[in-house]
């Protein structure tokens, strides 16, 4: 067995400074890193595959989806003995059985969200760029979408030129959400009391709840983490009470 780290590192290193992508495509990311490092190490036992895959859960222990699916990964692990190659073999398939379960999760959220949205008339104001908000809204005129620039880092903007949607300040997103049909945004990690998404979402929630404006949550459910507040550790993230959340929309299959 060549019991290389350095794989794993290097991607811990590249989750840890991607802040680009969303939660959902960072999870998948680790999961298909994991995979690699597996096949090409070779003869490696359950327990250094256990080790790689912590290794990548505490790269951004914020991002709440990336530990779940991870976790979900390891407790899910058929318990058989077999020869070392068989058990590198045993957990690639296993990889790729739980990015087919991921892949089905979102796309039973995106048939919940467009059920949801469908009953929705007005525009639908949005924050930041989650990948699974971004292919929700793809489905939604792009007269309809508000979406705010999300500072820092105004990956709003990028989100606004995809969908061919208008772009305003945080400032005025919040403002628009009076007259709007809805508010919809995504989440790194979702517990019993609280989500954790960008900062800004706690005022475009708190704006819906004065004007009576649903506020979705798309999310699928590898994100909820077994915490009723999950960790902020990043400062450009902030927790956002459930409660404020009219409901959210997601699959099940990650959930008990």
């Amino acid at each position: 067995m060549r019991d290389d780290e350095s794989l794993p590192s290097q991607l811990a290193l590249a989750l840890a400074g991607n802040t680009v992508d969303g939660a959902g495509t960072l999870a998948r990311q680790a999961l298909r890193g994991l995979r690699a490092h597996i096949e090409t190490a070779g003869g490696a036992d359950i327990e250094h595959m256990r080790h790689w895959a912590g290794t990548l859960m505490a790269a951004r222990p914020g991002i709440g989806a990336i530990g779940s699916l991870l976790q979900y990964w390891i407790d899910s692990m058929p318990a058989v003995e077999c020869r070392p190659d068989d058990v590198g073999k045993l957990a690639i398939q296993h990889c790729d059985d739980v990015m087919a379960r991921a892949d089905q999760a979102f796309e039973e959220t995106m048939e919940r969200g467009r059920e949801r949205l469908a009953g929705i008339s007005g525009p639908v104001v949005t924050h930041s760029a989650s990948s699974t908000v971004r292919h929700l809204l793809a489905a939604v005129l792009p007269s309809r979408v508000i979406v705010g620039t999300s500072e820092p880092g105004g990956e709003g903007r990028r989100l606004a030129a995809e969908l061919g949607a208008r772009c305003v300040s945080d400032a005025d997103a919040v403002r628009q959400v009076g007259p709007a049909g809805a508010v919809l945004v995504g989440a790194d990690a979702i517990g019993t009391d609280s989500f954790v998404n960008k900062v800004g979402t706690l005022a475009l929630a708190e704006a819906a709840r004065e004007t009576n404006t649903p506020f979705f949550v798309v999310a699928e459910s590898f994100k909820w983490v077994p915490l009723a507040d999950p960790l902020v550790v990043e400062p450009t993230f902030e927790a956002v009470p459930n409660a404020l959340v009219e409901e959210f929309l997601a699959d099940n299959l990650f959930r008990s």
